[in-house]
């Protein structure tokens, strides 16, 4: 009975979760914001050997075409908890998405870390451009470029991402992506 009673509540609680949608974060952002005085929450944790990150990114649309995220993350490394990175960012539509459509944003941010690294906090400032374009109506392929300003090692590296949504039914959609971010690797 004591296992069947948890196996039970959790069942009936995704059952109840019709309006929910969950798919891991993309770091292809797409053309897209919030709708209208509305505000929307991405979170992750991201674990590895040694070290997990809890992110909490919330967006809120400030204005008719306006969105505004401010957030960031938790570390945790052998038991001790610091905050470790914090994002700002604004992003605006140039033009919107629609059937038959390409729709352009902008995005301006800035990341910082304050963990101290010789009395500096270190900040990182970007600009991207999200660019989706709706194949048909099942298929959308989400393409950005920008350039990163790494402040502590006085360059710029430009960023590029590719991403495609696949609605498959009603249910699933299946997502793909492929990014490079300030870095000399590829990521799939």
């Amino acid at each position: 009975m004591k296992k069947i009673l948890p196996l039970t509540l959790f069942i009936l609680s995704v059952s109840l979760l019709n309006h929910a949608h969950a798919a891991r974060p993309m770091l292809t952002d797409d053309a897209r914001i919030v709708d209208p005085k509305a505000c929307q929450l991405e979170s992750w944790v991201r674990d590895s050997k040694h070290t997990t990150e809890y992110w909490a990114l919330p967006a809120c649309n400030v204005g008719e075409n306006t969105e505004l995220t401010i957030g960031g993350g938790l570390e945790g490394e052998n038991g001790h908890s610091s905050f470790a990175n914090e994002l700002y960012q604004i992003k605006s539509i140039i033009r919107p998405i629609a059937i038959n459509q390409t729709g352009y944003s902008i995005v301006l941010g800035n990341g910082r870390d304050p963990k101290s690294t010789m009395n500096k906090v270190i900040q990182d400032w970007y600009v991207n451009v999200p660019i989706s374009y709706p194949y048909n109506d099942r298929l959308v392929i989400h393409t950005n470029l920008g350039v990163t300003h790494l402040t502590d090692e006085k360059i710029e590296k430009i960023n590029w991402g590719l991403s495609s949504e696949y609605n498959y039914n009603e249910r699933v959609d299946l997502i793909s992506e492929i990014f490079n971010q300030s870095s000399n690797s590829t990521y799939f």
